[in-house]
Formats: C-alpha cells, sequence, structure tokens
C-alpha cells in the first residue's frame, strides 16, 4: 500500500517498468498525472483504480469457497475460524510469532486435517500481518481459493484487495473501487452528498492551509474537527474550540496523519456536542439485492474507542431510523457495494438530525449484536456472497434486544495530574473462568496459561447477550459479569458492572461524553483498588522514598505498564531527552507503545497511592537512560535515573 495514490512518473517512462523488473507483482501507478485531472473534473472520484486494475464483477472468482486463507488474530480469528469450521471449509490461519500459541491457532489446529496454522514471523503488525507479500505467498502456496481479510490489518486497502483477485483468489470483501471511494473520507464525503444523503457541515473537502482552515472555521463555527482524509480508529482526529488555537492544530494533525497513515491531507468538520454513534449493517450481492439488516448503537466510548453497543438506540426516533436505514442502502447502492459493510452515522441529540460519517468497507467487531436479535449469520453470508450466491431470499426480522461488552486487558490509574486513565497490561492469564449459557456468545482469544501480548490492541474478550428488551439485556449481562473470573492481568470488567448498573446508563438518556462525565462522578480509587483485587493481586504501594537510590540524592524512574521503548516522536526527529537534560515533571521523556496505543511518559504519569510522586515545581536532571531505544520493558522496570536540581539561588536586586 507503500504506492497507493501514485501516479504514471511524468518525466521517466521507463521508471516503472524497472519497478516490475525488480519484482513482476509489484503495483504500478495506471493513471497519469492528466488523466487523474481530467477524471477528478468530470466528477468521477472513483473511478479507474490508481494502482491495479481490478477485473469485472463476474471475473473476480466468485465461486463456491472450499479453502479459505484466515488473515487476522485474537477476538476475530477465533469468530473466522469457528464459522469457517461450521461451514466444513478447510483453513489457512496465518500467525505471527507471539500468536502462535494463541487460541485461535488452537482451534485451527484441533480441526486436524481441515486446519493449517502458518507462521509469518515477527512481532509487531509491520513485521506479521502487515507484510502483504508475505500473505500472498503463504496464500499460493497453500492453494487457497479465498482469503479473509478479517477486521483490521489489511482489510480496508484496496490495493490489498486488488493483488489477492490478480492471483485469482476470491477476496471476501467489497469491489476495490468501493474501497477507494468509501475508504476516502473526502471522496465519501462528495459521493453521499451527490445521492443526498446529510453530511457534517464542514470543508466537504480537502484544506491544504492553515488560512482556508481558518476562513471555513469561521463559517462553521467553533468547536470545529481538524480530521486526517485516511484516519480512523480514534486517530487523525482533533478538536479547535478558539481561532487562536487553528494555525497550531491545523500543522500538528497534518504532520501526525502524514507520519500515521502516509498522507497529510485534512478536511474539516463541524463539532457536534451532543451526539450518539449510530450505524447500520449492510448485506450486499453481486446482483445489486441490497439488505440492511439492523442498526446498533455505540455510543458509550473513551477516546473515541468503543467499549459497550447495543442493537438499539433509545433516543433515535422511528422516523430518523428509517433515514437511516434508508440512506444506508442508497450508499451500497450508489458504490455498487458488495459483503459486509457498515455505514455510521452521527446523531445530532440538540438538533435531532442524521449526518453520514463513514462507512467501513469490512466487519466490524460488533457485528454480534446484529446477529442475535436478527438470527443472520453475517460471517456466513459473506462466505456465501463471496462465493457468488444471491440474498435476494434474506429478511431480517429483529427479536428481543443485544447487547455486546469489549473486555480490554487493562487498568484505570490517576495520572499525576489527577486525570482518569487506562493503561494496558499485558501478562499471563493465570486463573479463568466464563460460564457458557444459552443467551450468552462469547469470542475470547484468552484461557488459562495463555499470555496477552503487549504488540496488539488491548480487546481479548467479547461478551454478546440476548434479552427480551434492553432492561433485560442489560441486568443478564450484570449478572453474567459477576461470576466472570480472570486474573494475571487486570481488565475493564470492574468498570462495566459499574456502567450497567449507573441510573443515567439505564434510562438511556445520554451521549458519547457519557463515560468521561461517569468517571468523574464515580469513586475511581474503590474501582481501582476493585480492579486491582479482580486480577488476583494488589498494586504495590509505591512512595518517593522508595524510589530513593540508597547513599545519593538520585530517583529510580520505573515503566508503569509493559511496552515497548522510544527516546523519539519518529526516527527522524531529535531524542526527548539525553543524559545531562534537565527537565520539568510534564515534560515528556519517551513514548510507550503497547497494544497499538502510544502514550507520551512524563514524570507526571508517575503516581503512587498519595497521588502524584515527583511533586511538581522541581526540576530534574536525567543521570541514567537504562533502557535502548525500542527494547520492550515489563511494568516496574527501570526506564530512568534522575535527580532534583537545587533551586537557584535569587540574585540579589
Amino acid at each position: 500500500g507503500a504506492m497507493q495514490g501514485l501516479v504514471k512518473h511524468p518525466f521517466s517512462d521507463e521508471l516503472d517498468l524497472s519497478l516490475r523488473k525488480v519484482d513482476p507483482a509489484l503495483p504500478i501507478p495506471v493513471e497519469t498525472v492528466t488523466e487523474v485531472v481530467d477524471r477528478i473534473m468530470a466528477g468521477r472520484l472513483g473511478g479507474q483504480a490508481p494502482l491495479a486494475q481490478e477485473q469485472p464483477v463476474g471475473e473476480l472468482g466468485h465461486r463456491p469457497v472450499k479453502k479459505v486463507l484466515i488473515h487476522a488474530r485474537g477476538c476475530t480469528a477465533v469468530k473466522l475460524v469457528r464459522k469457517a469450521l461450521e461451514a466444513e471449509l478447510e483453513v489457512v490461519l496465518v500467525q505471527s510469532d507471539p500468536d502462535m500459541d494463541s487460541v485461535p491457532a488452537d482451534m485451527v489446529r484441533q480441526a486436524g486435517a481441515a486446519g493449517t496454522v502458518v507462521p509469518i514471523g515477527g512481532n509487531t503488525s509491520d513485521e506479521s500481518y502487515l507484510n502483504a507479500l508475505s500473505i500472498l505467498n503463504i496464500a499460493e502456496a497453500q492453494q487457497v481459493d479465498a482469503l479473509h481479510p478479517g477486521i483490521g490489518f489489511l482489510s480496508e486497502t484496496p490495493n490489498f484487495a486488488a493483488l489477492v483477485r490478480q492471483k485469482g483468489i476470491n477476496f471476501i470483501g467489497p469491489k476495490v473501487m468501493s474501497m477507494e471511494t468509501m475508504g476516502n473520507k473526502s471522496n465519501a464525503i462528495s459521493t453521499t452528498m451527490s445521492i443526498n444523503v446529510p453530511v457534517v457541515p464542514g470543508s466537504h473537502g480537502i484544506i491544504d492551509s492553515s488560512e482556508k482552515a481558518l476562513e471555513i472555521a469561521e463559517r462553521v463555527g467553533y468547536p470545529i474537527l481538524l480530521k486526517a482524509v485516511h484516519g480512523g480508529g480514534g486517530k487523525g482526529i482533533v478538536k479547535v474550540e478558539r481561532p487562536e488555537h487553528l494555525h497550531q492544530l491545523f500543522h500538528q494533525v497534518t504532520a501526525e496523519a502524514k507520519s500515521a497513515f502516509g498522507n497529510g491531507d485534512i478536511y474539516i468538520e463541524k463539532c457536534v456536542t451532543s451526539l450518539r454513534h449510530i450505524e447500520a449493517q449492510i448485506l450486499r450481492d453481486q446482483f445489486g439485492h441490497t439488505r440492511v439488516i439492523g442498526l446498533r448503537d455505540c455510543s458509550v466510548q473513551r477516546n473515541n474507542q468503543k467499549l459497550l453497543e447495543e442493537s438499539g438506540s433509545t433516543l433515535l426516533s422511528e422516523q430518523l431510523r428509517s433515514e437511516v436505514l434508508a440512506c444506508a442502502e442508497k450508499i451500497a447502492t450508489a458504490v455498487d457495494y458488495i459483503g459486509a459493510g457498515t455505514v455510521e452515522f452521527i446523531y445530532d441529540v440538540p438538533s435531532d438530525a442524521i449526518y453520514f460519517m463513514e462507512m467501513n468497507t469490512r466487519l466490524q467487531v460488533e457485528h454480534p449484536v446484529t446477529e442475535a436479535v436478527t438470527g443472520i449469520d453475517i460471517v456466513k453470508q459473506q462466505f456465501l456472497i463471496a462465493s457468488g450466491e444471491s440474498i435476494e431470499h434474506l429478511t431480517a426480522d429483529e427479536k428481543g434486544y443485544a447487547l455486546e461488552v469489549r473486555v480490554n486487558a487493562e487498568r484505570c490509574v490517576i495520572d499525576g495530574d489527577g486525570e482518569v486513565t487506562f493503561m494496558p497490561t499485558p501478562g499471563k492469564i493465570t486463573k479463568y473462568r466464563l460460564p457458557e449459557q444459552d443467551d450468552v456468545e462469547l469470542i475470547s482469544m484468552v484461557d488459562e496459561g495463555k499470555t496477552v501480548s503487549p504488540f496488539y490492541d488491548s480487546l481479548i474478550i467479547q461478551i454478546i447477550i440476548h434479552g427480551e428488551n434492553r432492561l433485560d439485556a442489560i441486568d443478564r449481562m450484570r449478572r453474567y459479569l459477576e461470576a466472570v473470573v480472570i486474573e494475571g492481568i487486570s481488565t475493564n470488567i470492574s468498570l462495566v458492572k459499574r456502567i450497567l448498573s449507573d441510573e443515567t446508563f439505564r434510562q438511556g438518556d445520554y451521549d458519547t461524553t457519557y463515560l468521561p462525565k461517569f468517571l468523574n462522578r464515580i469513586d475511581v480509587p474503590a474501582l481501582i483498588a476493585e480492579i486491582d483485587e479482580a486480577s488476583g493481586s494488589r498494586a504495590d504501594v509505591v512512595d518517593l522514598d522508595s524510589l530513593r537510590i540508597e547513599g545519593s540524592q538520585e530517583l529510580r524512574v520505573l515503566s508503569p505498564s509493559t511496552g515497548v521503548f522510544y527516546r523519539t516522536p519518529s526516527p527522524s526527529e531529535p531524542e526527548y531527552v539525553n543524559v545531562g537534560s534537565e527537565v520539568e515533571v510534564d515534560e515528556v521523556l519517551c513514548v510507550l507503545e503497547a497494544m497499538k496505543m502510544f502514550a507520551p511518559f512524563r514524570l507526571t504519569s508517575c503516581a503512587g497511592a498519595g497521588g502524584a510522586l515527583y511533586p511538581a515545581g522541581q526540576r530534574y536532571r536525567i543521570n541514567r537512560i537504562n533502557v535502548s531505544n525500542g527494547q520492550q520493558v515489563n511494568e516496574g522496570d527501570l526506564l530512568f535515573v534522575i535527580e532534583p536540581m537545587a533551586a537557584a539561588p535569587i540574585a540579589a536586586l
């Protein structure tokens, strides 16, 4: 995907051919600059694919799926392996080094001749699951006839889909053109506007300067959101409250987006101050039959990451519900979508209006809540649609109510600034009990004795419960979580149980700011103690005296969590600190990456039972850096040795 969006070299006719000599399978651009300009001016934003050409739908290899490569890990891999084996398919599962001992890998091995686990090496995503060439080579070597791209990694990469199909392998997903159109936020907004689907007021296109951004922001009205065109998962978004902050934040987001997504293009949206996150589940076959089979509400979030998902919305009127479903169908038809997808909307609560937000051209983590109320097996339908079958007969009648909880491996902490944050907690599961019940679906990537790796996201279990109505589903989930036992690592189960008992949540009158407000009004120290107790161990009491190095004024600085230690924000930038640097408690010393989360580390990140460990207003000198750049560290490992600086004498007047 590194060449995504490029055009033919305007000054060298031989360059692209030379690249093909290096690797015949290397995708090369197929459009010239002139052709791109002509196409855009003609209004064809999602026209010719900028890289590899995709075959027409009838030649995509739609045929019965018999042997499928599953390109996924964690909970997603568990669900896909389970469904593939139920369908009596042969399964090839690719796994990185840390995942070779995973639950989904065990499931495939237990399938005997019907399953094969293939190592792809590496620890991080870049070294393993994002290595498209390695995935393609395995698919060819294993002679699979189909590839399911899972939920993350390469699942929404158009060029990967095109390369899979060029190899004669069925890519279980939409067409390249659909992925390109809806994967680019600017193109997606243009497409939805052209078919009269309401969108959030904003620039409705890329903004190339902070001056232009200022002009649009004044027209739309503050607060606004600066959003990366290729952003996602809560990344590449920043809120701007005042015009004097716009210039700096515009350049900050542009740089961050270019680093994270390879593209620094930014657009503007009005910030809706009170909203619900609504989404519609799409299924569509190659014959043009579209089915919108359910609506979900995913408004309990923190840092734009979903925590609970429901099979309906408590505030959305029946009229707006019908509008959401109709708009989702119009979008799927407009981009000639094929397979399973999700159209996401913002419900502006004060204005009682819905706006298109984005389309995910893949399976969603929360799809089981729709399966629970409709009885439609979405993953099974993915396999059938990819096999060329029709869904014309498919009907969806919702019965009851469903709720999904995402169990994450993380603990709650109060940082030196008094803010409540959540830290990933990889580690070994020492005790594990998840009771099986008829009204509960469990998608778990962990088990007793298994290790939760620090290299990927913190989701370890999906728990889906079906009830007669919303309150019944909530009560069933609350009772079920009381019976769950997970020790060895910390989880967010104690937090979820408190949410399920909260009257504001139970009444359903809230928006996406619910969780931060909830944390501000509960006894957080009691929550932290409960999480620690549930994990099977109490947090060690740490104070400043315990960090002193005997016989000196020096202090230890310990890692608050497991992760990977980085001394620089990026390889091309200077180190945050070096030996001899003098710092305040709120200055960044390094970055710790765990479970796909990059957390700037400051002395204020270290807190004990009594709050901040290192007093504010004191300067410190870095005497030693104990960890190398890129080295993995565990909770409690020594990162730095620092020494308080003596206060400077007051100059005589």
